[in-house]
């Protein structure tokens, strides 16, 4: 009954967006559960009772969810050789020329801004 309540509870937790996901494109999206926790639910309960719940991520690389750092769009555009600056998370006006740049050579809308679409093409510089 109780290894029930968790997998209840781990999967409501992974449909609601509460567990960190990985970022990386070659990752899986789910939560990898160990083959301990693969417990035939039509066993009686006092068969499951003493068994624990392991829950980890699949892969763990970039972990930016949702609005990236400031840091990570500056390592990303270091990457892309279109900022040379200390990376320092300040959003300065060296950091927002790179943006600006970045958009224009990816016919993005030139707004100095990392919005969703610029932040798809930028990440991809993230991890080189």
């Amino acid at each position: 009954m109780i290894i029930r309540l968790i997998m209840v509870f781990v999967l409501l937790m992974g449909l609601t967006g509460c567990l960190k996901k990985a970022v990386d494109e070659n990752a899986s999206m789910e939560p990898a559960i160990t083959e301990e926790a693969l417990v035939d639910v039509a066993q009686e309960p006092q068969a499951s009772q003493g068994k624990s719940v392991s829950v980890e991520p699949a892969v763990s690389q970039v972990a930016t969810v949702g609005e990236p750092s400031v840091q990570d769009i500056q390592q990303a555009l270091k990457n892309a050789n279109l900022y040379e600056g200390k990376i320092d998370g300040i959003l300065g006006p060296n950091t927002r020329k790179a943006i600006e740049a970045f958009q224009s050579q990816n016919s993005l809308k030139v707004d100095a801004k990392v919005g969703p679409k610029t932040w798809q093409k930028l990440k991809e510089y993230l991890v080189k």
